[in-house]
């Protein structure tokens, strides 16, 4: 699923003269006017690597090997220097450190390049803070702050990193962001069922089938919430996508964990399915997340 993200698309971001989005499809605004249109080629792919690495040299090489793997150096030396020329027109960005009228500023030093923006918002920056900070309340035993921190992150992540651009670099990348998306989700789930909270599981369940349609321990947990909520014909549903997406996509059968939660699921094991603070999870019901 890509999604257009704008700011207004993600709550509470703060004002910031360089406003950047990588999740879904990539959107700019500069001085709160969006970019419309990159010059010179390959300056917005430029770009878009300064800004992943932002305030770190990145030198020619790492340029070339990132966004020209398959030219000559030569060949790439030069189209560095345009993509530079056409970022920075396009940024209204300064060259030099001197240059203190532009909120941008995108150097040459060291024999690399290096994309200076202190004035900044950046979704996927805020998105790592969010995991982070989330994960840490996690492993303090604090999981209500953590659910808020990780929905937090969960609401930046609109879509897939750079949607619809396939350079070995951004793929490369695109994994490592959906990796942490599901981490996310895994434990949003988690803190669901320990709540007893049967909508939230089941919603963060597709949100994660979005990302990963393969991913077993998510249909293990919706069989589970389907046989706790006494609709075993659910949980068979829930079985046989996870059935007909393996076998079609990778040639396999499910796990003997999912088969196992389906069985549960249809023996009834555990007991009604009652939402609310103090309703626990019963050990036996429970699929394995």
């Amino acid at each position: 699923m890509i999604v257009t993200p704008t700011l207004a698309d993600v709550p509470d971001a703060p004002p910031a003269y360089l406003s950047v989005c990588f999740f879904g499809r990539f959107t700019t605004s500069v001085g709160g006017v969006p970019v419309a249109r990159w010059r010179a080629g390959k300056s917005r792919s430029l770009f878009q690597y300064l800004m992943l690495h932002r305030n770190r040299v990145m030198t020619r090489d790492q340029l070339r090997d990132a966004l020209w793997p398959e030219a000559e150096w030569r060949a790439s030396s030069s189209s560095l220097k345009v993509a530079c020329c056409g970022a920075r027109s396009t940024l209204g960005a300064g060259k030099q450190p001197e240059d203190s009228g532009s909120p941008i500023l995108l150097l040459h030093r060291d024999g690399g390049y290096l994309l200076d923006a202190a004035d900044t918002w950046c979704d996927i920056e805020e998105f790592r803070e969010c995991v982070h900070e989330g994960m840490q309340h996690r492993s303090h035993g604090r999981p209500d702050q953590a659910t808020r921190s990780l929905t937090r992150a969960l609401a930046l992540y609109q879509g897939d990193f750079l949607a619809g651009q396939d350079e070995d670099w951004i793929a490369e990348t695109r994994e490592y962001y959906r990796s942490l998306a599901l981490g996310v989700l895994d434990v949003l789930r988690e803190n669901a069922m320990k709540r007893g909270d049967a909508e939230a599981v089941v919603a963060l369940g597709q949100r994660t089938l979005q990302i990963d349609a393969l991913h077993e321990p998510t249909y293990q947990a919706l069989i589970g919430v389907a046989g706790l909520l006494g609709q075993p014909e659910q949980a068979l549903r829930w079985y046989q996508l996870c059935e007909r997406r393996l076998r079609r996509l990778i040639g396999v059968e499910p796990s003997v964990q999912t088969r196992q939660a389906l069985q549960q699921a249809l023996n009834g094991l555990g007991r009604p399915f009652m939402p609310g603070p103090r309703d626990a999870w019963p050990v036996e019901g429970r699929a394995s997340a």
